[in-house]
């Protein structure tokens, strides 16, 4: 799920991310100068290896995210980065992922 915070007022809801093998990763979240922090939680059953300002490859990556027990279970690995404000990727190695995303801005 991705949902997008204003202080003002909250954003419409959006489709979680799809992350699968495409050479170079899929955006999980643009570049965002006004972010204040982003959490992301894999809610599939592959893991996902996450970039940051890159292209996500088995060798290069900042982390990875665990998965669910079952799709869509709420237990898959999950990460809040702040203070990063550039694009972020993910990849998996097989089959595909789904990645719910949450910018708070």
């Amino acid at each position: 799920m991705f949902v997008r915070l204003d202080h003002s007022e909250s954003a419409p809801i959006a489709a979680p991310v799809t992350v699968d093998t495409t050479v170079g990763g899929i955006v999980i979240a643009k570049t965002n100068a006004n972010r204040l922090s982003i959490t992301l939680q894999n809610v599939g059953i592959e893991p996902c290896i996450i970039r940051l300002g890159g292209d996500p490859s088995a060798t290069a990556y900042n982390l990875i995210l665990g998965v669910d027990s079952a799709a869509r279970a709420g237990n898959g690995g999950s990460v809040t980065i702040r203070d990063y404000y550039g694009a972020i990727k993910g990849l998996t190695e097989a089959n595909s992922t789904v990645i719910a995303v949450m910018e708070v801005v």
